[in-house]
C-alpha cells in the first residue's frame, strides 16, 4: 500500500486572489481550500486500511461495524453533501486532453507532454501550480478560479 497526501504540497500555492474569491465562495467548495489532510502517523492510516472491508464499504472495529456517512463528510469537510455519488470512469487521455485544454486555456501539446511523465490521463499537481500561478499574473480569474 502507498500513502499520497498532497497537503504539503497544496501549501505551496499562492492565496487565492481576492479577485476570485467570490466565484469560489458561490461554487460552494470554498470550506475545501482549508480541508487537508496531512498525517504522519501511518500506522494510523495502515490500521484502519487493515479493518477496511470493501464488501460491506465499512471499517470492522473491536467496537463493532462503522460506515462512513455523507452527513459524516459534510461534517468533517464543511459543505453541503447534495444529489447522489459520481460513478468516476477511468478517463481517456485524448477527454482528459481536451478538458483541461478547455479549462486551463493551455495548449494541447503541453498537456500531452505532461501526461506522458504521469503514464495516464494525470498531471503533476507541481504543474497545476504553475499554470496558476501564470493565469494569476495574466489576471485570467476564471481559470484561476
Amino acid at each position: 500500500m502507498k500513502l499520497f497526501s498532497h497537503g504539503r504540497k497544496m501549501t505551496k500555492f499562492k492565496r487565492l486572489a481576492p479577485k476570485i474569491e467570490g466565484l469560489v465562495v458561490a461554487s460552494g467548495l470554498s470550506p475545501l481550500i482549508t480541508c487537508s489532510l496531512d498525517t504522519g502517523d501511518r500506522g494510523l492510516i495502515f490500521a484502519f486500511v487493515e479493518c477496511w472491508h470493501k464488501e460491506t464499504s465499512s471499517f470492522h472495529l473491536l467496537v463493532g461495524e462503522v460506515t462512513i456517512t455523507l452527513d459524516d463528510v459534510a461534517s468533517l469537510l464543511h459543505f453541503l453533501v447534495v444529489w447522489a455519488f459520481h460513478n468516476f470512469k477511468l478517463l481517456h487521455v485524448d477527454n482528459a486532453i481536451e478538458m483541461l485544454v478547455e479549462l486551463l486555456e493551455v495548449s494541447a501539446a503541453e498537456v500531452r507532454a505532461k501526461m506522458i511523465q504521469c503514464h495516464g490521463s494525470y498531471v503533476r499537481l507541481s504543474w497545476l501550480r504553475d499554470v496558476s500561478e501564470l493565469k494569476i499574473e495574466a489576471c485570467d480569474w476564471i481559470v484561476v478560479a
